[in-house]
């Protein structure tokens, strides 16, 4: 577990300790996102499953309509974002889900509008989904059985805020428009330009 880096009572503003507390959160992003969200994910798969596939379903659960519907372009948007993958790409892993032996979604027109296409959980999908939900659960609180209940309340508190504060739109719109440090991409572009010189040397 990382080392805390900052003691409550020696910080003077609550904008100063947020700082401070979101450097210290930021130790754990390693471990809970690659880590334990990598063998969350694993359980979601059930070994059938490409990680974009499973990415996909569980978008759907967490963001569709009832949980069983959404729109491609939408389930697009966030995967082309998530994986920098193409639409063909995409199209590939719906239709492996669409066919046997999987045939966990289906594909048809949004009554909303004729040129949308909905992407929608199948009898077999929702039960798929159902099932690997209640085994990532179960997965779950087998790490989390010697944590304290006090400490899982308010880990399920923090959660509940830091989701909702990421959904705001204008949160995630202050997120994306946040640039890398300006050195470290000058510094790339230069590490790139002298390894195209030294290539360009040796080959003359």
């Amino acid at each position: 577990m990382p080392a805390r880096n900052f003691n409550r009572k020696k910080v003077a503003s609550s904008k100063s300790y947020r700082r401070s507390a979101a450097t210290e959160l930021m130790e754990f992003f390693y471990s809970v996102h690659y880590e334990i969200g990598t063998a969350l994910e694993d359980v979601v798969r059930a070994d059938v499953l490409s990680r974009q596939q499973a990415a996909i379903l569980w978008l759907i659960r967490s963001q569709g309509d009832d949980g069983i519907r959404m729109r491609r372009k939408h389930i697009e948007s966030n995967i082309r974002r998530w994986f920098e993958v193409t639409s063909a790409a995409l199209s590939r892993s719906l239709r492996a889900m669409m066919h046997p032996p999987l045939e966990l979604i289906e594909i048809t027109e949004d009554p909303r509008s004729g040129r949308e296409k909905l992407v929608v959980l199948t009898p077999r999908g929702k039960a798929f989904l159902g099932a690997a939900a209640t085994q990532a659960g179960t997965v779950l609180a087998e790490l989390i059985e010697d944590v304290p209940i006090d400490v899982l309340d308010h880990a399920v508190t923090y959660f509940r805020y830091l989701t909702d504060a990421f959904q705001n739109s204008l949160t995630r719109s202050k997120i994306r428009l946040i640039q890398p440090d300006r050195w470290s991409i000058g510094e790339l572009k230069n590490v790139g330009e002298r390894k195209a010189n030294r290539k360009h040397q040796k080959n003359r």
